[in-house]
């Protein structure tokens, strides 16, 4: 199995395929194939995972590649569409900018973080290429939070900030210990879950889940 996946380049592939839908949401116009690409997005991170397991054949990769699967790939985009099913608004993305030019400047991002770590960063063990993916989905991420009006569609960029975090945290360690895995993931599904009673409660409230209708608040 392990010359099986060498040979084949799996881990460049599945790499390639997290780094294609984090950019491919910037595409999108609705709501539902965003939470489609994150679930896709976290899917190949637990089989990047799962590859990674039998390289080396440690354990805990197996378990981390379960966790990530259930956690991200299934509960998360769960509680995801239950919110964007409540709170009953347009599920339209409303960007600040157009689809094209968010797909330019993503794959500008790309380009840079590529050129910048082209030299002297090499990961043992890994494809040299999962580190500068992980950074590029950071990226892509943030881009999405600032250019998007629905909070929904941010609270969807920093989930996959966070997927492009643990990609990098992963290409840099070669799995982190599993204890700390399971903390993040805890973690991130409280915020989701937190996320989601605060957006259906700003509905009811305000009628928009449209941030820039929220700056008739201020004072």
């Amino acid at each position: 199995m392990k010359n099986w996946i060498e040979a084949f380049s799996v881990i460049d592939y599945i790499s390639a395929g997290i780094l294609l839908t984090a950019v491919s949401i910037n595409s999108f116009r609705r709501i539902e194939p965003c939470v489609k690409a994150y679930t896709l997005n976290s899917w190949l991170l637990s089989a990047l995972t799962a590859a990674s397991a039998f390289m080396t054949g440690e354990a805990h990769l197996y378990a981390a590649s379960v966790v990530t699967f259930f956690s991200k790939g299934v509960l998360i985009p769960l509680f995801l569409r239950k919110i964007v099913k409540q709170i009953k608004a347009t599920h339209d993305v409303e960007p600040y900018i157009s689809n094209a030019l968010s797909l330019a400047i993503s794959s500008v991002l790309v380009i840079v973080v590529y050129a910048s770590l082209k030299q002297g960063i090499f990961v043992t063990g890994l494809s040299e290429n999962v580190l500068q993916i992980s950074i590029a989905v950071m990226l892509i991420g943030l881009f999405i939070m600032i250019t998007r009006k629905k909070a929904v569609i941010q609270v969807i960029g920093l989930l996959f900030m966070e997927n492009g975090l643990f990609l990098s945290g992963f290409a840099l360690t070669f799995g982190m210990p599993l204890i700390i895995e399971l903390g993040v993931l805890f973690d991130m599904l409280m915020g989701i879950i937190i996320l989601g009673i605060f957006l259906i409660q700003i509905r009811k409230s305000f009628a928009s889940s449209d941030l820039d209708k929220l700056t008739i608040l201020k004072g």
